[in-house]
């Protein structure tokens, strides 16, 4: 299915859910539920096409979906990652008001409102949550990345989706054991797990389009300055992944020998543009960093 050009797909386990419900007989839950999903990623589509990004597919899932960007178009932009990411859970809380408003004017029954309101707050509640690929791990990537750097944000919420996805399998094995038989905290934490261990074999190769993305990226006139104190040994890559978005680096090589007493300051730096050209053009990453000063 397209919209706007967009590949929308079905995942696995979304349609495992749907074959549970028709056999169940829940025609108006799973229509529901498809719908709100659907909105949810629609919601996230003209977020990113008003900041100029190009969405080549979207997954559909249970709770939510995963967007794939054109890669060549990736910004890595603090800000657009989180406010892109927060108008799909900012979509269910206006269906849910819809639906009270629907039922304020006796227009849809108290339990039809009840059932697609808890529906709505459930999907944007488990999205929240900070853990990657769900919105909720974006936004606190986006937050932490300024800060810390894109790869080791990025690391950090991955490994907060193993453990929510444990502490969702665990709730999910208690409540069948029981005698509870939903098997939706079951199938999240699975989803998850998979999620995390995927995300975790890529992390460098995401880190590489995000560097090569900073690299072709056309500066602004004024952009925040973030410095980084290296000893002369360290490998190239290494200070490179330590790189954030919506900065300009300055990396200072500690070394004695630098050191420029007169002035105060090590006498010899690196800019990012130095760095990073040294990966894409000349092919360097574990290389010591003081080779780029010669």
């Amino acid at each position: 299915m397209r919209i706007w050009g967009i590949k929308f797909k079905v995942n696995l386990l979304f349609l495992a859910v749907i074959a549970i419900a028709v056999y169940g007989h829940y025609f108006t839950q799973i229509a529901l539920l498809f719908t709100i999903v659907l909105l949810h990623e629609i919601a996230h589509v003209v977020a990113a096409r008003v900041y100029g990004y190009r969405v080549e597919s979207i997954e559909l899932l249970p709770f939510g979906g995963v967007a794939k960007l054109a890669s060549s178009e990736l910004g890595w932009n603090a800000k657009h990652e989180t406010l892109i990411a927060i108008c799909g859970p900012l979509m269910n809380l206006l269906l849910s008001l819809l639906a009270e408003c629907l039922y304020l004017l006796h227009l849809i029954s108290a339990n039809d409102a009840t059932n697609f309101v808890s529906m709505n707050m459930t999907i944007a509640i488990f999205n929240l949550l900070p853990a990657l690929p769900l919105d909720g791990g974006r936004i606190a990537r986006a937050a932490l990345a300024v800060h810390y750097g894109y790869e080791w944000s990025t690391r950090l919420v991955t490994r907060l989706a193993y453990y929510l996805s444990a502490a969702l399998m665990i709730l999910g094995l208690l409540s069948l054991w029981l005698g509870y038989a939903d098997l939706g905290l079951l199938a999240l934490g699975v989803f998850l797990l998979f999620s995390a261990f995927t995300l975790s074999k890529q992390s460098r190769y995401d880190t590489l389009r995000f560097l090569d993305s900073k690299r072709k990226m056309k500066k602004r006139a004024a952009e925040p300055l973030r410095a980084l104190v290296v000893d002369p040994e360290m490998a190239i890559g290494d200070v490179a992944v330590q790189f954030a978005p919506g900065t300009y680096h300055v990396v200072y090589i500690r070394d004695e020998r630098l050191y420029d007493d007169r002035r105060g300051v090590f006498a010899k730096t690196l800019n990012e543009e130095q760095i990073l050209s040294a990966i894409f053009e000349r092919g360097l990453w574990r290389e010591p960093i003081f080779q780029l000063l010669s």
